[in-house]
């Protein structure tokens, strides 16, 4: 199969923005490659609906980490969109551009200014309220929909005025204290995703095919050059020869795994598993970075959403609201409130980020927790994640069968600096939980008290409970040169002349927030960078 320029491998928050700018800015024929279905299904659109994708074993990849010895040797679970939209098809649509601060790194060329990429933002983004008639072309809906947000937030606000917190309503950009409403990628009550607002306008363009459903099992390897892909399609063994390159949009996990499988990596690792070594790049699949986390649930004597979702009655009166005008629970995120906290941080910018969600949920079992298990006594979630974790894990492969599968090891609190930040959140949970504005709320704890319970009790707590928040970065990261990362300022991978990456595995560190905005501003920037390099060359 020759007919194609251009290769894109992986249809999610990245590659669906990328194949956009380059259908709408070129001739070039795209392949468009995604191992999931079409994201066509209730259970995606429905914003709520997002707790039942959550171990869907058709649109998410449902991996799971190797033992985290850090984490009382367990397993921790790894949900990644397969499917049109990847990741942003599956996720909490929370929109957080993050700090300023966390974008530092990134300046290795002018094309990396935080003013290119306050810019990009800027360019990418369409404010809504429910007021707003349409969308225009090639936005995403930075949706403030606190209005609908449950009154007991202004508990949380106004416990965090007591603490002189900013109240921000974009939660973005700055470094002091402060805190929101999250603004969400919802439009008229569904969600609306990277997959909706860039590929759906263009899948009809006679210049681009889409192939789901479909694995990219190798990248073929000659002179500096990748020279074609064999892919399982329908079945089918295909060989792809891209005529100019390929593009890798394939996510952190993926992304690193396919180029492992394709013997481009570090070459001891490679030789270990009898791979032929076709590039040494020995910072492929490492600088892992994730946020790692924790909800304090409690009782409360207020009704919250668990009145709407954890009872028949609640749900049957949910489900009315959201066929009758796009409202309620059902339209909305559970992550409605929250900010970023500098407290007792090593850094200069905030090292806690907040979430203030008014409802409770299913204590985990096995590592599963179903987030749609809702309790049914009235409660609400103070939840945290380090901002800025240190901690530096890998993707690597290991055997499975006759293949290979990745093999995911976060290596968490594996950096002391990370451990003094659960230190500096007791504190600051502690202080907070004891403010009348939340004190006043609270009937009980529902698993532990941070009031009561000791640094070392947290911690083993915290060791036994914590999972992801769902954000794994940097495997791939940008650099100067093949040293110190995998692709270039210009999202070239270092030593290949026709290999390009644009996803989360390129960040040069994980930023302070959902990393699900990043990815799109860094992937519109992205796409603009390298289309300039080819209308050079081609």
């Amino acid at each position: 199969m020759e007919n194609f320029d251009i290769v894109l491998v992986g249809a999610g928050s990245a590659g669906c923005i990328v194949a956009n700018q380059i259908i709408n800015s070129t001739n070039y024929k795209v392949l468009l490659i995604e191992a999931g279905p079409s994201d066509n299904n209730l259970t995606i659109q429905v914003p709520l609906g997002y707790g039942m994708t959550f171990y869907h074993k058709k649109m998410n990849w449902n991996f799971y980490s190797e033992i985290q010895k850090n984490l009382h040797n367990r397993e921790i679970y790894y949900p990644r969109g397969k499917v049109l939209g990847g990741s942003g098809s599956i996720n909490a649509m929370i929109y957080a551009r993050g700090l300023r601060s966390d974008f530092e790194n990134w300046n290795l060329s002018k094309n990396w200014s935080w003013e290119n990429i306050k810019t990009t933002y800027d360019k990418i983004e369409f404010a809504v309220n429910n007021k707003t008639k349409r969308l225009p072309s090639n936005k995403i809906p930075v949706n403030d929909i606190s209005k609908q947000h449950h009154p007991i937030l202004k508990n949380f606000f106004d416990a965090s005025n007591d603490f002189n917190f900013t109240f921000n309503k974009q939660l973005k950009s700055s470094i002091e204290n402060q805190v929101g409403n999250y603004n969400v990628n919802i439009f008229k009550g569904f969600r609306t995703s990277s997959s909706k607002v860039f590929l759906k306008p263009i899948k009809n363009h006679p210049n681009l095919t889409i192939f789901t459903k479909t694995e990219v099992l190798k990248l073929n390897y000659k002179n500096k050059k990748i020279i074609s892909l064999d892919i399982k399609h329908k079945s089918k063994i295909i060989s792809v020869k891209p005529k100019i390159g390929t593009i890798l949009c394939s996510g952190s996990i993926m992304t690193p795994y396919l180029l492992l499988k394709s013997g481009i990596g570090n070459a001891s690792d490679l030789k270990e598993l009898n791979l032929p070594v076709n590039l040494h790049s020995s910072h492929v699949g490492k600088n892992f970075q994730d946020h790692l986390g924790l909800d304090y649930l409690y009782k409360t004597f207020a009704a919250t959403l668990n009145k709407d979702l954890g009872t028949w009655g609640g749900r049957i009166k949910s489900v009315l609201k959201y066929l009758y005008n796009r409202s309620g629970p059902l339209s909305l995120s559970l992550n409605q409130g929250g900010g970023y906290v500098n407290w007792n941080s090593l850094d200069p910018h905030p090292n806690i980020q907040l979430y203030f969600n008014p409802l409770t949920y299913s204590v985990s079992y096995k590592n599963r927790r179903p987030l749609l298990n809702t309790d049914k006594f009235n409660g609400f979630i103070i939840g945290f994640n380090s901002c800025r974790p240190k901690s530096l894990g890998e993707v690597k492969l290991k055997s499975f069968k006759n293949g290979y599968l990745p093999s995911i090891n976060p290596n968490y609190l594996s950096d002391e600096r990370d451990i003094h930040d659960l230190y500096a959140t007791f504190d600051f949970i502690r202080k907070f939980s004891a403010n009348k504005n939340i004190s006043n709320i609270i009937k009980s704890p529902v698993n532990i008290d941070p009031l009561i319970a000791t640094d070392y009790e947290l911690l083993e707590h915290f060791k036994s409970n914590a999972a992801t928040i769902y954000h794994p970065c940097g495997t791939c990261r940008m650099s100067k040169d093949i040293g110190t990362g995998v692709v270039s300022d210009k999202l070239k991978v270092h030593g290949l002349d026709n290999l390009w990456i644009v996803d989360a595995s390129i960040m040069p560190n994980i930023t302070s927030g959902n990393i699900n905005a990043p990815v799109m501003m860094l992937s519109h920037l992205s796409s603009k960078i390298i289309l300039e390099e080819l209308k050079q060359q081609y």
